[in-house]
């Protein structure tokens, strides 16, 4: 009775939650309410069916819908998850067995597609799930735009302990906290904006991004308080194009210097670790459109 409930809840806010109409959308990751988790695994997919997973691993196994509310601009909550066959091989090389990693990424999304010219606007939402809780000794990687040479992510959403403490512009003393850093390549890296990740709390975030520019700006809000400008516009290398991705890219602990893609210590995960995404879509921001609620 108490599933039944809050599906019937669920779906009469889905109803109500407005939609983005002044900006044009280039890609819609909103999940529809009839949406299965094999789902991700169909050439029909949102999202890319084959990358990123680990060996052997689906996206059935690895995607679940939580019965939480919807996020601020949403339809249905998405969470991805991680356990300890989320090692992924790139098809050339070792495995990448120092990391542990289940992302998605949009399916039009080839590195040189509409999403990463001109000026768009990235949204997300993100929830914790308390019954698959993160072990905040790791430094995790939850969103990130990487370049299209994979030479340097454009921007990271960090969670976590950092690996490399030196690569932080501010010193971090709450490892559970959400954020917001830009071009990887530099040490240390800037970090733009930083808030603690309260559980039970929808934490909102758009990023617009000036392809040509090399300019960013970062918007920020929880629950269903409509989003504000926190960070920028900030000068940022956004050249090369690149994909976004949503979900983990969780780092190994060991010490500084070992390659961590490969090497490292990742403790046993007692069933999984998973947390709950919502409201993804990115839009045209060309003519300075942003949708803030």
């Amino acid at each position: 009775m108490l599933v039944a409930a809050s599906s019937l809840l669920l779906a009469s806010l889905v109803s109500a939650t407005p939609l983005p109409k002044a900006c044009k959308i280039l890609f819609d990751g909103r999940v529809p309410l009839t949406a299965t988790p094999a789902d991700f695994d169909k050439t029909t997919s949102l999202y890319n069916n084959q990358f990123i997973l680990g060996q052997n691993q689906t996206f059935d196994e690895i995607i679940k819908f939580p019965i939480v509310l919807p996020s601020l601009i949403n339809a249905k909550p998405v969470e991805v998850t991680i356990n300890d066959q989320s090692i992924f091989f790139p098809g050339s090389g070792p495995l990448q067995s120092g990391f542990r990693r289940s992302e998605l990424i949009p399916g039009p999304n080839n590195g040189t597609d509409s999403t990463v010219i001109g000026t768009t606007t990235v949204h997300f939402s993100i929830q914790t799930d308390p019954l698959k809780p993160l072990n905040y000794s790791h430094e995790y990687h939850p969103v990130w735009h990487e370049r299209n040479d994979f030479n340097g992510d454009h921007f990271d959403l960090e969670t976590g302990t950092p690996f490399t403490p030196s690569k932080e512009s501010i010193p971090i003393h709450n490892p559970k906290t959400l954020r917001i850093a830009g071009f990887s390549v530099p040490t240390p890296e800037q970090n733009v904006f930083i808030t603690d990740f309260t559980d039970f709390t929808w934490h909102n975030f758009a990023l617009t991004i000036g392809w040509n520019t090399n300019k960013t700006t970062v918007y920020y809000s929880q629950n269903y308080e409509p989003l504000k400008k926190v960070a920028g516009p900030f000068t940022n290398d956004n050249s090369d194009g690149g994909q976004f991705h949503f979900g983990f890219l969780k780092l190994p602990t060991g010490p500084q210097g070992i390659d961590v893609a490969h090497q490292g210590y990742q403790e046993h995960i007692r069933g999984a670790e998973g947390l709950i995404y919502g409201g993804i879509f990115i839009e045209d921001s060309s003519n300075g459109c942003v949708t803030l609620s």
